[in-house]
This record gives C-alpha cells, structure tokens and sequence, in this order.
C-alpha cells in the first residue's frame, strides 16, 4: 500500500552510529519505531539496537533543523561522528561517541556561536524529514 502524501518523520539521534543517515531525493528502506508516537509527527525514526521496527519504504523529500535551516544530508556512516551538510554548503560535524551532540568541527563559514563546541544533548540536533511515496518494506 502506498501513499501519495507527504509524512513528516521525527529524526531523532540517539548516537554511537545507530541512527540512519539520510540525504534530499534518496529512496531507501528506513526503520521506524513500532507504535511510538511523537505530536506532529507521522512516524519516529529508529534509533538504536533492536530488530522489531516498522520499515517503510520511501523518498527523502526535505530535511530540517529548527535552527540551522535545509539539509541536504546526514551522514552517520563515519565511526563516532555525524556530519550534517546543509543545502547552502556549509557542513558541522558532531560527536556521536564520546559527548554525543557536542561539535567536532564545522565549515569555516558556519556561525561560530551556532557551532558552540558546547552544544550537547540530541534535543539540539533534532530533525524533521518530510517523505514521499511511503509504503510497507517489512519483510515476512
């Protein structure tokens, strides 16, 4: 079953690389956490071990941080270290391992009070993602 709308997915990290990366116009199968709701959200990505999610197929279509603006990307693929790269170019790194949420690095263009190395907690590195064409993926 599929569906023409629009979901908006809470991103939210709970670090040490188990979270999914993501990236503008990708399709993919994605993991979602069965029945957890969060207010204003259709569905909540997985974000840590398990293997009873809800998987879903469908299209990244936006990827937005409430302070920092358009993402083209979340790259949680490097050992202890998430990259964000936003749609104007500028990128910041986090700490996915030792102090999650803190800043490793960021571009040389990137606010220097927004990129606080002592910006923490994953409150602070919340998304919202809106996806296209969502259907069913789990697998019998």
């Amino acid at each position: 079953m599929s569906s023409d709308l629009t979901l908006l997915a809470l991103w939210d990290p709970g670090w040490y690389n188990l979270d999914q990366s993501l990236k503008v116009g990708r399709q993919d199968r994605f993991a979602f956490c069965h029945g957890v709701v969060s207010p204003g959200y259709d569905l909540v990505f997985a974000n840590g071990l398990g293997t009873n999610w809800d998987y879903r197929s469908a299209t990244v279509e936006l990827i937005e941080h409430p302070e920092f603006g358009l993402l083209d990307e979340v790259d949680t693929t490097a050992f202890g270290q998430y990259t964000f790269r936003l749609q104007d170019g500028r990128w910041i790194t986090i700490e996915a391992e030792e102090g999650p949420g803190a800043v490793d690095a960021a571009s040389p263009d990137f606010p220097v009070d927004a990129a606080d190395p002592d910006r923490g907690g994953s409150s602070d590195w919340t998304l919202v993602v809106a996806l296209s064409g969502v259907t069913n993926a789990n697998r019998g």
